[in-house]
């Protein structure tokens, strides 16, 4: 579904796991988490994705970047197989790159015939992302905001001139990602939602799982009850 001019959402509404996955529509096609290819519900996520985004006029294969908030296989496994399709390139923050390694090896281990390699093209870390001409030029204005705490290089990215600020699994509509898997660190993630709730001018806030929180102020009172109900 579009969101704004060059935002596109596609909410999970299965039954078993897989991310929200997202569209940025700039200089280039960005595809933000791809999610599932198969999930334990044996639900077809790639190609329910495929369908989805096919009814907004896009083809997976014009694809040109792939963005990961982090590693867990619910955000990336069908960023290889995209990438085959599309040539786009894979990016991730690199302490999260060893999930990906041992998705890959999980799979090739288990004979499964949707294996794709999972290697990042570059690693992200804060700061502007070149995602075309640059900000100030006539491109895009992203920025890559490094929140740790669901895994070690948890990601989320800020679109300043949409107010849109895609949270991976940081931070939710009334709830915070969790911090009990491996890499996880329950106080990193404290200090990253309260670096999240400083950003200004926000009007999306597009979690990992879950809806969107539309609104200045309902983000504002979001942030306000997570750091209160979780973080003391």
């Amino acid at each position: 579904m579009r969101l704004t001019e060059r935002f596109y959402a596609y909410f999970w509404q299965g039954y078993g796991n897989n991310c929200n996955s997202y569209i940025y529509r700039g200089e280039q096609l960005i595809l933000i988490d791809p999610g599932h290819i198969r999930n334990e519900s044996g639900e077809r996520c790639l190609e329910i994705l495929k369908e989805s985004i096919t009814g907004d006029g896009i083809a997976l294969e014009e694809i040109e970047l792939i963005l990961c908030t982090h590693g867990h296989p619910d955000h990336v496994e069908a960023a290889g197989i995209i990438r085959d399709s599309s040539g786009a390139r894979i990016g991730i923050h690199q302490k999260d790159a060893f999930f990906l390694e041992a998705l890959e090896q999980r799979a090739r281990a288990a004979g499964s015939l949707e294996t794709a390699s999972l290697t990042p093209d570059f690693f992200l870390s804060t700061g502007e992302l070149d995602a075309g001409s640059g900000a100030g030029e006539g491109g895009d204005e992203i920025r890559v905001l490094e929140t740790p705490g669901h895994s070690p290089g948890s990601l989320c990215f800020h679109f300043p001139e949409e107010g849109a600020l895609i949270t991976g699994d940081t931070v939710f509509d009334g709830s915070i990602g969790r911090s009990d898997l491996p890499g996880g660190d329950f106080e990193a993630l404290g200090n990253s939602v309260a670096a999240l709730s400083r950003l200004e001018d926000l009007e999306l806030l597009l979690p990992g799982h879950m809806g969107p929180v539309r609104g200045a102020e309902n983000i504002r009172r979001n942030f306000e009850m997570i750091q209160r109900l979780f973080f003391g």
